[in-house]
């Protein structure tokens, strides 16, 4: 059963208006990955070598395709193919060994390097065909045996591929996890047993397993992978070729295999074999207690003892495990409603031990939204109903239709899968987090992962403040994979509070992307993709950047951003979203950013949609550090002489009268003075500036900047922390600090600040 929320009735709109194959990519696959030691060699004859699939989305219209392959920790093997190999030079079916190309040509460079071409004669839309090539090869060293692909400037992706693992050794013993296990039982997650090489364990022998003390065995089943393996399954020990049935005794079970069949051949076949061990076991509740843990040991068979964490024993509640899969990747502002999550299983442990009376929810991140749910009630158990989703649309919270069967004997299993929109800022885990007293303690699941389109990286500057043209850093900017910055589609840069100046240089230097339109826009590095790149990531390069920078910027370091640069805009006449029900309609103009897919233009109301109010994310901390002011402003001496008394409206600029609005005071013993009166009385060319938000002044005075906060004693001058006598304070609007510290601040020395007792009068200058 598929449920959609209400919501992804806006995630339908606005995904109509975005193509969605923003973030596409081509697909090169290896089918297995082998196992062997050093001397192994893999082969047709015996299905042991995998095959390499290459495939791209114009591959069928390229006038002609070249690529190299590269081994690692391998030699190309060519005997399955030799059609003449007393010949000279040697004869080869190179069809054989490579599918997927007419007028196929083969130049082996080395032992481990070949270079293939030919014309590709297969249908470029199906990802399931494409060019292959058999892995006939023998393994050469340990560690990963992989095959590179150099792309030779043809549409065929570049990249590196694992097709083996070369390793010596006896067979390996894991398990999953550990599995919680209620009063009457419950199956464990499979005990695999692995040769790390083919032939680790003994032809045959007998495999045993054993539980902690006042667990036991309720049943056993054993696979064998390939499934050639132990096929021919029977009863007693005279097996031949097979797994012989587990003899379970309590807290003990024996195992008997034969990896020899009849007519005296190893049916592995060179092939490392895995075995697994699906155990169903209970416990004696009257001496196990909730929590303990039940260990498993597993030996015999040549292989070394091993012990397990299997099993946790437990009285109530449910668990939620994610599916055993590679985690899907969702890129930072995709919005693509067909991306599904891993799929996630809630499943009680006791019958009726998820209350659904009782409130439940699934909580994801801030910075994921949900856009929709597949549910899959697994155990027919239970009646499904519908959610409410809060105004973030990141908690799912399962509504009052949810129910079990008052009498069920039956424990309840329901399947989650998700569909979701993440922000531009948001990277790592994706989790979905069930809580609630329904399940008890919350319990999270990793269902996905988020990882950023692009990464940014940067020479950082200090930077002198001028008005136009101060030389910054380079800048890089490489995508994590190829074609994510899609044909048509905008990105942009920015640097928080100042701005670029002047169009820089701008090209790629790596993969066969192309810009066009690249301009300073309000600040801002603009830059379009006129085609996206399909062979190998791309990777650009921004030199002769320049500032704009106003005289007045405080010192300090400000960030590198990407930005957006054409956010969806919401164009209902109310400026809301219309409520998500059947039939309404969201009013969306089509988004051109590249990686701000979910962003939604600032002040929009963004509850219960697919977006965010996401209008930057800071990709490199202190891209530029205003370290000093202007170059043509280095003096900071002045002529005037100042004065000021206790209580006077108006003070004295040399022999000038300056009408004061709130006169200067005395504070717990220091002479208080107005900032911004006395800092323009003594030049024209400083400058006063007042930030609400943060309560700071700025002055900027010849080559020095100084910041100070209302309610700090400690004033920033060039970067560097000054105390002060006593905390910069507002009154009647104005911001005071005392007559030294003013002093200390414009660069005057002791000699130069004078204080009159009598008259109350403080003299600068």
């Amino acid at each position: 059963m598929k449920k959609k929320l209400a919501l992804l009735l806006a995630a339908v709109m606005v995904v109509s208006a975005v193509p969605m194959t923003a973030f596409a990519a081509t697909t090169n696959r290896i089918s297995k990955v082998a196992i062997g030691d050093d001397d192994t060699t893999l082969k047709l004859s015996d299905d042991s070598a995998p095959i390499l699939r290459m495939y791209e989305k114009d591959l069928e219209t390229a006038s002609g395709v070249a690529f190299e392959l590269d081994l690692t920790n391998a030699e190309w093997n060519f005997d399955d193919i030799a059609v003449d190999p007393d010949a000279d030079p040697v004869v080869y079916n190179w069809g054989n060994m490579i599918t997927g190309l007419d007028n196929l040509k083969v130049t082996p460079l080395s032992a481990r390097s070949i270079v293939v071409e030919g014309k590709a004669n297969v249908d470029g839309k199906d990802p399931d065909k494409g060019i292959t090539v058999a892995m006939l090869t023998d393994l050469t060293d340990e560690g990963d045996a992989s095959v590179t692909i150099d792309s030779m400037q043809s549409v065929i992706s570049g990249g590196t591929y694992k097709f083996a693992t070369v390793a010596k050794g006896d067979a390996t013993v894991t398990v999953e996890k550990k599995k919680d296990v209620p009063e009457n039982g419950a199956t464990l997650k499979n005990i695999v047993i692995k040769e790390t090489t083919a032939g680790s364990l003994d032809d045959d022998g007998t495999l045993k397993l054993k539980l902690s003390n006042d667990w036991e065995f309720t049943s056993v089943k054993v696979t064998t992978y390939p499934s050639s393996i132990g096929t021919n399954l029977g009863n007693g020990n005279n097996i031949k070729g097979g797994f012989g049935t587990p003899d379970i005794d309590g807290q003990d079970c024996e195992i008997y295999y034969n990896f020899i069949d009849g007519n005296g051949d190893d049916v592995r076949k060179n092939t490392a074999a895995i075995i697994t061990i699906e155990a169903t076991v209970k416990y004696d509740d009257d001496e196990v207690e909730p929590g303990e843990i039940c260990e498993m040991t597993v030996s015999g068979g040549g292989i070394s003892k091993t012990t397990l964490e299997v099993a946790t024993a437990v009285t109530y509640g449910v668990t939620w495990e994610a599916e055993d899969k590679t985690l899907p990747v969702f890129y930072s502002g995709e919005l693509d409603e067909d991306k599904d999550t891993l799929k996630v299983t809630l499943e009680e442990q006791v019958a009726q031990s998820w209350l659904t009376n009782r409130k439940s929810k699934i909580v994801f991140p801030e910075g994921v939204r949900v856009l929709g749910v597949d549910v899959s009630d697994e155990s027919s158990n239970l009646t499904t109903g519908d959610f409410t989703i809060n105004d973030d649309a990141n908690q799912l919270t399962f509504d009052s239709q949810w129910k079990l069967p008052y009498d069920s004997k039956d424990t309840a299993e329901v399947t989650f899968q998700f569909q979701l929109a993440v922000a531009p800022s948001y990277t790592g885990d994706i989790t979905a987090t069930i809580t609630g007293n329904g399940v008890g303690d919350e319990i999270t699941a990793v269902v996905a992962t988020a990882v950023a389109p692009v990464t940014v990286e940067a020479v950082k500057t200090d930077a002198i403040i001028d008005y136009r043209h101060t030389t910054i850093g380079d800048i890089t900017i490489t995508e994590a994979e190829a074609g994510l910055l899609e044909k048509g589609k905008k990105f942009a840069l920015e640097i928080e509070k100042l701005k670029f100046d002047d169009d820089p240089t701008v090209e790629v230097v790596s993969g066969d992307m192309k810009l066009k339109d690249v301009k300073v826009t309000d600040g801002k590095i603009v830059m379009t993709v006129d085609s996206e790149s399909a062979k190998e990531p791309a990777v650009i390069k921004i030199t002769n950047a320049e500032l704009f920078m106003e005289r007045d910027i405080p010192a300090g370091e400000y960030a590198l951003k990407l930005a957006a640069v054409d956010p969806h805009e919401d164009t209902d006449a109310t400026g809301n979203w219309k409520d998500g029900n059947a039939g309404s309609e969201f009013n969306v103009t089509e988004n051109d950013d590249a990686i701000f897919q979910s962003s939604i233009v600032d002040g929009d109301n963004e509850d219960k949609t697919p977006f965010f109010d996401s209008r930057s994310v800071k990709v490199v901390d202190g891209y530029v550090n205003v370290v000093t002011s202007g170059r043509d402003q280095g003096d900071n001496t002045f002529t005037t002489t100042l004065k000021v008394t206790i209580g006077a409206t108006e003070m004295y600029a040399n022999d000038k009268a300056i009408a004061l609005d709130v006169p200067a005071y005395i504070s717990n013993g220091y002479t208080m003075l107005p900032v911004r009166a006395v800092t323009e009385a003594l030049s024209d060319s400083a400058i006063v500036r007042w930030d609400d938000p943060t309560h700071t002044v700025t002055i900027t005075f010849g080559d020095r900047v100084i910041n100070m906060v209302v309610g700090s004693s400690t004033m920033v001058i060039n970067g560097v922390e000054v105390p002060m006598q006593a905390q910069c304070e507002i009154t009647d609007s104005r911001a005071f600090i005392p007559l030294r510290d003013m002093g200390y601040a414009l660069g005057l020395n002791d000699s130069k600040i004078n204080w009159d007792d009598a008259t109350k009068t403080a003299t600068l200058n």
